[in-house]
């Protein structure tokens, strides 16, 4: 069962800060953000360090790539505290991001998913301008998996539904190029 809470927090989070920007709500809670010029195939981590959160992210990244680490790692530090805090280090690597058969990896990508995307946004892109979910990705500077995930994740809800060509791909975070909007 999929953690209720990658729902909920980030509408509460929205509705707290007024923003969708992942880097503005983790300096609001106080994680610190440190971006890593070091990180070679490594998008970013979730790291507790003396209990302060942190989150590190590839300097080598694009800003719409950046924005979409942060904030899946921003739902690793809201939903997997606890787990980081068993693990012997204390940190939640990034090698393969978006793993959607981990259900860590896959709770963090809704959490981003309900985090970044607005539906009402994604919906006149889809219903008013006409635009697949390529086009609606790349306006809304997202990698077109994420707005898959959202899609997906929106079935049985009352609003529109869209028929979705396809799941997300398996780790599309690690195997994806830096522009956000790529397939």
């Amino acid at each position: 069962m999929k953690n209720p809470d990658a729902y909920l927090i980030p509408s509460k989070l929205i509705s707290r800060y007024g923003t969708r920007d992942p880097f503005r709500i983790c300096r609001e809670k106080g994680i610190e953000i440190m971006l890593r010029d070091d990180f070679d195939r490594q998008k970013g981590a979730f790291s507790l360090m003396l209990n302060v959160p942190f989150i590190f992210i590839n300097n080598n990244l694009s800003d719409e790539m950046k924005r979409i680490v942060c904030a899946h790692e921003l739902g690793h530090a809201m939903l997997h505290r606890k787990l980081c805090r068993r693990m012997k280090n204390q940190t939640i690597y990034e090698y393969e991001i978006f793993d959607i058969r981990s259900s860590t990896e896959y709770e963090a990508n809704i959490f981003a998913a309900n985090l970044l995307i607005d539906e009402e946004e994604m919906n006149d892109y889809m219903s008013f301008c006409g635009y697949d979910i390529v086009q609606t990705a790349r306006a809304m500077n997202l990698n077109v998996n994420l707005l898959l995930i959202k899609q997906h994740e929106m079935k049985g809800n009352d609003g529109i539904m869209y028929r979705l060509p396809d799941l997300p791909k398996r780790n599309f975070l690690g195997t994806i190029g830096d522009n956000a909007g790529e397939l």
